[in-house]
């Protein structure tokens, strides 16, 4: 058994030792001393060999459970139940087991008061931006860009309740992972638009909620989770600002961001 740990979200892996010693490794800096939720991997060599990688499947849900199913996998998270099990074919790779995980952590941290959100956190003068956007949107562009700043991770981030405000902490569900900061006070959540020219842009709390509800993976997907989802989101609005941020591949958009917030 190995114990992932994020931002006080604890999971208990359960599974063969060839399938948890490599995902030990990848998240050492997330190995935690209690353990937790119990998430169960299984081999099962009954199921069809994979077709394609499991990140191709799309949760689905029906009364709070959520399956996740694809060619050579089946997954099944019952939280009400404190249960998650994936049985997989054992030609399983590390990156498809990651995938149930990623998926088992969304709603748990979800069900403790707690976000996953698609963004680049990025540590500047010791507070955290949030760079958000789907696929496609310069999350990885712009860590990239942010030569000598903390990157927490450029591609999944936990957003927890702090006194005051709400921390940004580092997952290990990207490229970017054994960060040399893990958590810092979040000032601000900025959706990534690609353009000519570096600007901040105000928007409306409205068009803000919409874009962060379609970035917060898996619980997005459950219409049950919704009112919640919408809910949550609103109560980070009215402690942390959102805008735009326009940027042109290039490490000056920061000059941007200094000279709007210090």
């Amino acid at each position: 058994m190995s114990t992932l740990e994020i931002g006080g979200i604890s999971l208990a892996l359960e599974g063969p030792e060839d399938w948890l010693v490599p995902l030990d490794a990848a998240w050492a800096t997330w190995n935690g001393p209690e353990p937790g939720m119990p998430v169960q991997l299984l081999p099962d060599a009954t199921l069809p060999a994979p077709a394609g990688p499991y990140f191709e499947a799309r949760p689905r849900f029906a009364d709070g459970v959520c399956y996740l199913e694809a060619p050579g996998f089946a997954g099944v998270i019952a939280l009400a139940e404190g249960k998650a099990a994936l049985r997989a074919h054992p030609a399983a790779t590390a990156s498809d087991l990651s995938y149930f995980v990623r998926t088992v952590m969304a709603l748990a941290a979800f069900e403790q008061g707690t976000l996953l959100v698609h963004g680049a956190g990025i540590v500047h003068h010791d507070v955290a931006y949030v760079l958000y956007g789907l696929s496609g949107s310069g999350k990885s562009t712009a860590a990239t860009l942010s030569t000598g700043q903390p990157v927490l991770n450029d591609d999944l981030l936990l957003l927890r309740p702090a006194t005051p405000g709400w921390e940004v902490h580092a997952t290990p569900f990207g490229r970017r992972r054994h960060p040399e900061v893990t958590a810092a006070p979040l000032r601000a959540l900025l959706r990534l638009v690609q353009a000519p020219q570096d600007a901040l842009e105000a928007i409306s709390s409205a068009q803000a909620l919409a874009e962060l509800v379609a970035n917060s993976p898996v619980v997005n997907a459950d219409v049950a989770r919704a009112p919640l989802l919408l809910q949550r989101w609103q109560t980070v609005l009215q402690e942390i600002p959102a805008y735009r941020l326009h940027f042109r591949k290039a490490n000056t958009f920061w000059e941007v961001i200094d000279a709007h917030f210090g």
